[in-house]
């Protein structure tokens, strides 16, 4: 989702300022609020990784705490509509979904920022299957692709597409082809393992290919 559908920068900036405010009143102390560029390397981590790791190591067990402030910051933000997506979202993913392709969506968020996403972004209309992980130590997204391509049909019928070198390897662990995004959160040379390797979301359409087979529900 962060990286390839939504561009978290639109509310995660000001929702990591707010919520540094927020957390060092709350324990009255005074602190630093991390630079967006660190922020941004750690975009796609779940929840109880990334909340941690933005944090002094004094403080890793306040986590929940900050995960709570930044949280609602996000949320707002969100609902005020400051929320976008990357361009070519809506138009691409309407246009698979005409095609017959069953498009599901996998997230390390936490369920807050997930649906958050979803509902202030529009997206929630053109997925089958949601899943997010990120308060989920015991649950990793090759698990769940796994699952998914067992599904819809085996490892040649599910493609999944991702912004960072963690989702490539989690989709071949899985035993699934990757698509890897250059316009999201990953440093260069991050996706160099991708099966296919595309600079914008219309790129998708020549991927996924307009003739549609009789039996539409084998394909992901």
């Amino acid at each position: 989702m962060d990286g390839t559908l939504f561009n978290s920068a639109t509310v995660s900036y000001d929702a990591i300022r707010d919520g540094f405010k927020k957390f060092w009143a709350e324990i009255g102390e005074q602190g630093e609020t991390p630079s967006w560029e660190k922020v941004k390397g750690l975009i796609g981590l779940p929840s109880y990784e990334f909340f941690p790791a933005v944090l002094p190591p004094k403080y890793h067990d306040r986590w929940k705490l900050l995960h709570k402030f930044m949280g609602d910051a996000e949320d707002q933000r969100l609902k005020d509509g400051y929320g976008r997506t990357f361009d070519g979202v809506h138009e691409t993913l309407s246009e698979l979904k005409r095609r017959g392709f069953v498009l599901l969506i996998l997230s390390n968020a936490s369920g807050v920022y997930f649906n958050s996403v979803l509902d202030g972004c529009d997206l929630r209309k053109y997925f089958s299957e949601f899943s997010n992980l990120g308060e989920n130590p015991q649950r990793f997204k090759a698990d769940v692709l796994g699952e998914w391509a067992g599904e819809f049909g085996g490892s040649d019928s599910i493609i999944y597409i991702g912004d960072r070198k963690a989702d490539i390897e989690s989709a071949h662990k899985a035993g699934i082809k990757a698509v890897g995004v250059t316009w999201g959160f990953g440093n260069p040379g991050e996706l160099v393992e991708a099966d296919w390797l595309i600079d914008s979301m219309s790129e998708l359409l020549e991927i996924f290919s307009p003739v549609i087979p009789d039996n539409q529900e084998d394909l992901v």
